[in-house]
């Protein structure tokens, strides 16, 4: 990746003005320095840059700011204030609808869009076969665009966007539209521009496809940019943001353990006393453990241990290994219905693997207050080589069928380890799993 600055916002606002009455805006018009609008502020003083060939993520509710933000990256908006500079040809794929003329046939839309772009119709006459080649519509490339469906629509508004050689591709959610063959095709499409060295901003709600495309990502929320950093981190800001907001979350450690020393009234079971040691304060976990953390202060972890066949902790597993992840919890009140998972992600954040006790039928129903327990998972790690983190879940189902819980402990950082390679042969895959081969030798009868 170059170190050339291609797009670069310095304390950008954008300030829309709103209207009671039509009227308003005349009066305004025609008496200055009088002012009639209601102001309201899309975008408040938003810093940040993007390095040449890199991939950054935008995040953050509706509302946040993220549709204005990108047109003022492509030219169709203009900040308030602040600066906006982008270097290169910008091809933007944003809400459903802009850009084409619904008048004009497909053919005509292409060739206008290239006119725009600054290519010639010779050069757009190179390309047209691979673009209509890439959006598959058939003999609708000939029919006005009015009468697509959304779906062709965005397939030819993306074949088109990314065979003008942009220097930056702006893709909003507007993918989600397509199905599942094309939205795949896109993103292998788009692999293939990065590693050529296009840089892209990708807007989504799929934090899974912002962490396996993106190295960086920028976070908004009413406006603000409140976070700017490495993907898998932004990622989980937005998810601790959006918890925050649907349910009750300690923020502060100190008040996290005011809260848990009120409640802690430990019973230890005479089969537990063997097992003691697994609840003495870890101090590597929970140094670990408190990046991002959310806690209510129902439940907790008390530590979580990556172990060997022999019961030793392990930060390096070898292919096929069988291990054990153990998780120490406490219970700090009395809960109906107590649900616990792990998630296995890889160095960029990506989920791998992923089980959960409700998938395997192991809720923990009536807990009490004062409880302790010990619940190990074994699984035999069939991963390929890498560096791999360990996120931890504990909490009440709400709604279970849509995700709804109430979060008692989540760790986005709980455990780290390290897989060795396959001995015999290479894994091509990102995880391996037993497969059931039948071979039958067929000779045809004559």
């Amino acid at each position: 990746m170059g170190e050339e600055v291609v797009i670069k916002l310095k304390n950008v606002s954008k300030c829309f003005k709103r209207y009671a009455r039509p009227v308003d805006r005349l009066k305004e018009i025609l008496l200055p320095g009088k002012t009639y609008a209601q102001e309201f502020w899309a975008l408040r003083d938003v810093s940040f840059e993007v390095m040449k060939g890199e991939t950054m993520g935008i995040i953050g509710r509706n509302g946040a700011g993220k549709s204005t933000l990108l047109q003022m990256i492509c030219g169709t908006l203009t900040a308030t204030s602040g600066e906006v500079q982008v270097n290169g040809r910008v091809a933007a794929l944003l809400e459903l609808g802009a850009g084409f003329n619904p008048e004009f046939t497909g053919r005509e839309n292409v060739y206008m869009n290239g006119a725009i772009m600054g290519l010639s119709k010779q050069n757009v006459d190179e390309r047209f076969d691979r673009v209509a080649t890439f959006a598959d519509i058939g003999d609708f490339i000939d029919q006005p665009v009015k009468t697509y469906s959304s779906g062709m629509y965005i397939r030819l508004a993306f074949a088109s966007a990314i065979h003008v050689d942009p220097d930056i591709l702006i893709v909003d959610e507007a993918l989600s539209v397509g199905d599942m063959f094309f939205q795949a095709k896109c993103m292998a499409r788009m692999k293939q521009m990065m590693d050529t060295g296009v840089t892209v901003l990708f807007v989504s709600h799929d934090s899974g496809s912002v962490k396996s495309l993106c190295r960086q990502a920028i976070l908004l929320n009413h406006g603000q940019l409140v976070s700017w950093g490495p993907s898998d981190q932004v990622v989980e800001n937005y998810f601790s943001m959006k918890v925050e907001s649907e349910q009750s979350v300690i923020k502060s450690d100190q008040q996290n353990k005011d809260l848990i020393k009120q409640k802690k009234i430990i019973k230890l079971d005479d089969g537990l006393l063997d097992k003691q040691s697994f609840f003495v304060e870890n101090t590597a976990f929970q140094k670990r453990a408190s990046f991002q953390r959310i806690q209510n202060g129902k439940a907790n972890f008390v530590n979580i241990q990556l172990l060997n066949d022999r019961g030793e902790e392990v930060s390096l597993v070898d292919y096929e290994e069988d291990v054990t992840l153990r998780m120490s919890i406490e219970i700090y009140e009395d809960i109906e219905e107590l649900a616990f998972g792990y998630h296995i992600r890889d160095k960029n954040g990506t989920d791998i693997v992923y089980s959960d006790s409700v998938i395997e039928e192991k809720n923990l129903y009536d807990v009490k207050q004062g409880e302790r327990y010990i619940i190990d998972w074994q699984f035999r790690a069939s991963l390929i080589q890498g560096m791999y983190n360990i996120a931890c879940v504990l909490s009440i189902p709400i709604v279970i069928q849509i995700g709804k819980v109430d979060f008692c402990d989540f760790i986005p950082l709980a455990v780290q380890f390290s897989m060795t390679p396959r001995k015999d042969s290479s894994l091509y895959g990102i995880v391996h799993w037993d497969n059931l081969v039948k071979i039958q030798n067929y000779q045809q009868q004559k």
